[in-house]
């Protein structure tokens, strides 16, 4: 009658009181056959079971619930799948899911037991000398020094993890190592480590092929494009801006292989864009960022990186007050992000308290069902189990899908934490960068303006005691500074309309051995009475190639009038080539030449090693932005010891 009378309180009809009683029969049957084959190894009697194939789907239940990102899942079956893998020696998978376990520690800001279990599969696999094992716990380590931007311990750790990582071991987990020291290495912008990362990644996959490796095609072709992914960073950044755009069609081709998504659009739209910023096309960067809100479906991140993508390029533009507009959105949509990862935190600490709450009861209801004797004590136990599974399920659920949710949301806060972070550092690099032009234009333009002022006031006073020779010379001063004037009001306007272009200059057949001559003869006046200037060409005269004249005798008369304003005796040559569909020019001079640490600043506008000499800085820049506007390069010849040299590299058709 008691336990008809405790049934009765939890069964409103006898449907439900009959199901509860079939359930509880059950339940007690299932119990004693169980305390009844306690102790007779039965476990081990049956030697036909395929305990790799049972691991197996172990592991990839919880590969799957790493994958959804359902960390409390995740927690609580984790190590009890690790010690099944780890009775039956399925090391590969046993260290694998270890990994994955401290990883989503990481992700979830619980760094203490990441590098617990990080360090804990350290000395298990030094025990076990199970190289894989170590090189996936050093893996661990990087990834989460990487979360927390530490990233001289985090590139230890991809380093120490590549080169203890097995020969035979899976290929598509060694790129994942690649990928995340690839983020660091940028992060840091350590570009030429990462592009030594980048050769062996390369090397990697081409040496496998599509039909002989392990993984299927699918995989091969996402490796390939998380491959491209970096080398598009790598080839933007660095300026080798037309090898970019064909590493981003290689990044489309991969995309298209493993069936496009609109996470492989966003990459792409992000890669062009910033593709676009650096050439100075800015209508097609606009483009790509708005190609980016697209795909962003209701995504935080998504919707800031594409509106701080459009303000660049209306920045740009000129269009301010758009530009301001989409700052103030995506502050205020970075704002809402802040107030969201404070309620997200808050949220997981009170489902943290509840876990632990019902773990503590649950401990409790074992303890004492180890010291019950007797049949009553273990009916009213399972009495009880049952009608709290029967009448707490639907509460369970909502709470399982509340944290989900709250799951999916952290990662997207963390994730949109780190781009404006990149993005503030960005804003600031620019709003230094207009300091300093400002600056800088300030300076170089009042010092000509000051000697054209100074001396014109002197030469309308009547003064008899200035000599004709002092107004000759006066005269020849003003000239002076009104040439370097025009010279610098000249380079300014030839870089405000070079970078606006996003057309191609237009071509026609010219003689390319005259292009120098005037090059020449442009400069000659400015050359030092003990400097000699040559000109060394091995192309015939009458040789004619498609491009555009002008501009490359702007290019020419650049560096020269860089060589004749440092050489103050020797010589000055000028050497032209033609091969391959390329002409090569070099400008060389016996001056006081460039210091190798200072090779990669000189390109830089208003850049001067000399802070006394004349000039405003600008004539390298000029030369180098004309040049790649025609689709070529201006670089320093390194190896040159006696003075400078500058190699030009101009593509014709």
């Amino acid at each position: 009658m008691v336990f008809y009378a405790l049934l009765r309180n939890f069964a409103p009809d006898m449907n439900q009181l009959r199901l509860l009683f079939k359930l509880l029969f059950i339940a007690i049957a299932m119990s004693f056959a169980v305390a009844c084959q306690q102790g007779t190894g039965s476990r081990t009697a049956n030697k036909n079971i395929d305990w790799h194939d049972s691991a197996y789907k172990r592991f990839a239940e919880t590969e799957e619930l790493f994958n959804n990102d359902q960390h409390d899942s995740l927690m609580t079956i984790a190590h009890g799948v690790l010690d099944f893998l780890r009775e039956h020696h399925e090391w590969s998978l046993y260290y694998t899911l270890w990994q994955n376990l401290a990883e989503d520690y990481a992700w979830y800001n619980e760094y203490t037991e990441a590098t617990h279990e990080a360090e804990a599969m350290q000395k298990d696999a030094i025990e076990r000398n199970d190289t894989f094992g170590l090189s996936l716990s050093y893996l661990t380590q990087g990834i989460t020094y990487l979360i927390q931007d530490n990233y001289d311990e985090a590139k230890k750790g991809f380093k120490k993890s590549i080169s203890l990582f097995p020969k035979e071991g899976q290929k598509g987990q060694l790129v994942s190592i690649y990928c995340y020291y690839a983020e660091c290495l940028e992060s840091t912008k350590e570009y030429a480590e990462l592009d030594s990362l980048l050769v062996t990644w390369r090397n990697l996959l081409d040496k496998m092929e599509p039909a002989t490796c392990k993984e299927d095609t699918l995989a091969y072709a996402h490796w390939y494009h998380q491959y491209f992914n970096h080398k598009n960073t790598l080839l933007i950044r660095t300026g080798h801006l037309a090898e970019a755009a064909s590493a981003i069609d290689s990044t489309v081709y991969y995309a298209k292989a493993t069936g496009i998504t609109d996470n492989h659009i966003l990459n792409i739209s992000d890669a062009r864009h910033e593709l676009a910023m650096a050439e100075g096309k800015y209508a097609d960067a606009l483009k790509y960022a708005e190609d980016i809100m697209k795909v962003a479906n209701g995504n935080v991140s998504t919707k800031i990186r594409a509106l701080q993508g459009q303000a660049e390029a209306l920045e740009k533009m000129g269009r301010y007050r758009e530009a301001l507009a989409n700052v103030r959105a995506y502050k205020e949509l970075d704002d809402s992000i802040t107030q969201a990862n404070n309620r997200e935190q808050l949220n997981r600490l009170n489902k943290r308290y509840q876990l632990n709450e019902l773990q503590s009861q649950n401990d409790m209801l074992v303890s004492r069902s180890r010291f019950t004797t007797g049949g009553v004590a273990m009916i009213l136990g399972i009495l009880a189990l049952l009608a709290f599974l029967t009448f707490n399920s639907r509460w369970t659920r909502r709470i399982e899908i509340k944290n989900q949710q709250l799951q999916r949301e952290r990662n997207v806060v963390v994730s949109q934490n780190k781009q404006l972070a990149l993005e503030r550092d960005r804003a600031e690099a620019a709003s230094k960068a207009k300091t300093s032009f400002i600056r800088s234009m300030t300076h170089e333009i009042r010092t000509p303006l000051n000697a054209i002022s100074g001396f014109s006031q002197i030469l309308t006073m009547d003064d008899k005691s200035i000599t004709p020779e002092m107004r000759n010379d006066m005269s020849q001063r003003i000239m002076d500074g009104t040439r370097m004037l025009t010279n610098i009001l000249d380079d300014l306007i030839l870089i405000s309309d070079y970078e606006s272009r996003t057309d191609p200059s237009p071509t026609e057949d010219c003689l390319i051995a005259a292009v120098a001559d005037q090059a020449i003869d442009t400069i000659r006046s400015l050359i030092a009475p003990s400097v000699t200037i040559e000109n060394q060409s091995s192309i015939a005269p009458e040789l004619m190639v498609k491009t555009n004249a002008t501009v490359i005798q702007n290019i020419l008369t650049k560096l020269l009038e860089n060589a004749a304003k440092f050489t103050t005796e020797g010589s000055i040559t000028l050497t032209t080539d033609f091969s391959e569909g390329k002409l090569h020019f070099a400008v060389s001079d016996t001056g006081p030449g460039i210091p190798a640490d200072k090779h990669i600043y000189v390109f830089k506008r208003f850049t001067k090693l000399d802070n006394f000499s004349q000039g405003a800085g600008l004539g390298l820049s000029v030369a180098r932005l004309l040049a790649e506007h025609l689709g070529g390069t201006v670089t320093i010849d390194a190896n040159y010891q006696n003075g400078a040299k500058f190699d030009v590299i101009i593509p014709v058709a």
